[in-house]
């Protein structure tokens, strides 16, 4: 599936990835409320989906050399959102 952020990101993301078991259970890590928990899923989904795009949209988001970390959550966070928009598409209609 292909993600566009709204600062200008693009990338694929394997779909097959976005359905993975190791990814549900990083993104209940990053929606624990909890700092360090936040931290690990987020360290563990970003290279996982984004694969050789994980560069790519540190690049995207540098600024003087600097990847900022508020500037990746909020990329990531778009990227899931989009993920969950396009997984629910691609369902079967329960009528």
């Amino acid at each position: 599936m292909q993600i566009h952020t709204t600062s200008g990101f693009v990338c694929e993301i394997n779909e097959k990835k976005a359905k993975d078991w190791r990814f549900a259970k990083a993104l209940a890590d990053c929606d624990s409320g909890d700092n360090s928990r936040i931290l690990k899923g987020a360290t563990f989904a970003i290279p996982f989906l984004l694969e050789d795009n994980e560069q790519k949209l540190m690049d995207h988001i540098s600024e003087d050399g600097i990847a900022d970390s508020e500037k990746m959550m909020d990329e990531f966070n778009e990227i899931v959102a989009q993920i969950g928009q396009e997984t629910k598409k691609s369902e079967p209609s329960q009528e």
